[in-house]
């Protein structure tokens, strides 16, 4: 990797993604403007993930995390990011070009604004049978999308708020929940910068993997019991 100042610090989880991490990484080379670092952690993807990422070379530092869940890779990808902002995208998911551009204008534009996010756009992934097509519910318009995805921040203030909750779900929501609660303020681009990809294995499907929101709530209660 170069030696020189990078801009931007992409982290992108990934379990099992062989299918579609490549067009999220596409989508990130396409920014302009910035120097970028993307950084791939993998949760042990039993499939051709590794291959997949690993055929980047040193484009792309592909990192492992052992412990299941995108708030463990986020937490392993930030530990590693270098760069003076830093941005997450989840491997199922797509940036539109100049996304990481005009939210670091916004940045930029706002000191008081330290987390800018965007709209996003859903669309279903082009594997999905007709049946899984009128399953899965896909919005038809763009709404502001405060997720992962398309929240960018600075390193600095990243870095304040802490770690992820390491949860199987809800990780973002409480994370951002003390962001606020730290005085962060927030920000939401109108234009559309994430397609979100609809598909059988969104995490929203998954039982399981839904019963860590309560465990990231008290996550949040407790860290906000400290405070008061």
């Amino acid at each position: 990797m170069s030696s020189a100042p990078v801009d931007v610090s992409v982290v992108i989880p990934v379990y099992n993604g062989e299918g579609y991490i490549r067009e999220a990484i596409e989508s990130v080379f396409l920014q302009t403007g910035l120097s970028l670092e993307v950084i791939v952690v993998d949760n042990l993807s039993s499939d051709s993930t590794w291959d997949v990422v690993g055929a980047y070379g040193g484009g792309v530092i592909l990192a492992s995390e052992k412990r299941r869940g995108a708030a463990a890779a986020r937490n392993t990808g930030v530990r590693l990011a270098t760069g003076k902002y830093l941005a997450f995208l989840d491997a199922d998911d797509v940036w539109l070009p100049g996304k990481l551009e005009r939210q670091v204008g916004k940045l930029a534009a706002l000191p008081g604004r330290n987390l800018v996010f965007g709209h996003c756009q859903e669309f279903h992934d082009p594997g999905l049978s007709a049946e899984q097509r009128a399953q899965f519910a896909c919005r038809s318009h763009p709404y502001a999308f405060l997720a992962p995805s398309a929240c960018i921040l600075e390193r600095e203030v990243a870095q304040r708020i802490g770690e992820f909750p390491e949860v199987t779900a809800g990780e973002f929501i409480a994370w951002y929940g003390w962001a606020q609660s730290l005085g962060i303020g927030t920000s939401v681009i109108p234009e559309v910068c994430v397609r979100r990809r609809v598909h059988a294995q969104n995490t929203t499907r998954d039982r399981q993997t839904l019963a860590g929101f309560p465990l990231a709530a008290k996550w949040l209660l407790d860290r906000r019991r400290q405070i008061l």
